[in-house]
């Protein structure tokens, strides 16, 4: 029976071999792991996790091309440890919670990659195969992720877009220090964003506030230069003078410094710019 601390190693091990494809080839020893890597830190972890689990040294080597550099990984396997490797994906996760998570962590380091939460919340896992994106769906959704699949360049792409399901991917796969820095980043871009929204909330209703006022007093001083503001009747002879002589003010403040409701001032006003658009209309019919 194996210990639990080397089930979890194994679970893990195997979750990064599936994730790049791996396949098993023959040695002159028996059979060993095959599989590419595109990242050396994750070379290296699958050489620790081989050399804990059973003192196996895995062998892998760099090849450089123009475009990137792949870590190709020979993996040894004892007789004993040969069946982790040969599950089909539909039976590939193991039954317990604990090495579940370690499985699911061995895949991300694989496949998967997530962005910088500054830009935009997005983490994603390039599935081998339809049935391994199959696998990582229903994982996701037991640990309560809203999670997506999408074909890519002939590739089953599971992505997950909403900040809680990532932060709940990085607790699943222990990242704990991950969720921290995620969460980091994640509270000064929610509080920068609200600070957007309410600058361009206010900046807005200046500008409205700003294109009401100039067409009010444009409409006052054509009915000022057309029939004289004494012809208006007395209370909107005084708010045409009120609005021509503070045309900084919103209609809060106006009404206030007039002793007036808002929405009474708001009706004088219109009535105005209505009398002075009406005798727009008369003059260009007559001319």
């Amino acid at each position: 029976m194996i210990p639990a601390r080397s089930c979890c190693q194994l679970a893990e091990l195997t979750g990064i071999f599936y994730s790049t494809r791996g396949r098993l080839i023959k040695t002159g020893n028996g059979q060993a792991a095959y599989f590419s890597l595109l990242r050396n830190t994750v070379a290296r972890k699958v050489v620790r996790l081989s050399r804990s689990l059973a003192q196996i040294e895995a062998k892998y080597h760099a090849v450089r091309t123009a475009k990137r550099t792949a870590f190709f990984i020979e993996l040894p396997l004892p007789a004993e440890l040969e069946p982790a490797f040969l599950t089909p994906a539909a039976r590939a996760l193991p039954p317990k919670p604990c090495d579940r998570k370690n499985f699911f962590r061995g895949f991300f380091l694989g496949c998967g990659s997530v962005n910088a939460p500054s830009t935009r919340y997005h983490l994603e896992l390039v599935a081998p195969t339809l049935g391994w994106a199959t696998v990582l769906l229903c994982l996701l959704h037991e640990a309560q992720v809203r999670a997506g699949v999408v074909e890519r360049a002939g590739q089953h792409v599971v992505y997950v877009k909403d900040a809680d399901g990532i932060v709940r991917c990085l607790q699943l796969m222990g990242g704990n220090r991950a969720v921290m820095e995620f969460e980091n980043v994640r509270v000064v871009r929610d509080v920068r964003a609200q600070v957007n929204r309410r600058i361009n909330f206010e900046t807005a209703n200046i500008d409205k506030t700003i294109g009401s006022a100039l067409r009010q007093v444009d409409a006052i001083s054509k009915l000022e230069q057309e029939q004289g503001l004494e012809t208006l009747p007395p209370s909107l002879r005084e708010m045409a003078r009120w609005r021509r002589d503070n045309p900084e003010l919103n209609l809060s403040e106006l009404a206030a410094q007039m002793n007036l409701s808002k929405s009474a001032v708001n009706h004088r006003l219109r009535r105005l710019v209505e009398i002075a658009e009406a005798g727009e209309e008369v003059n260009k019919t007559a001319s």
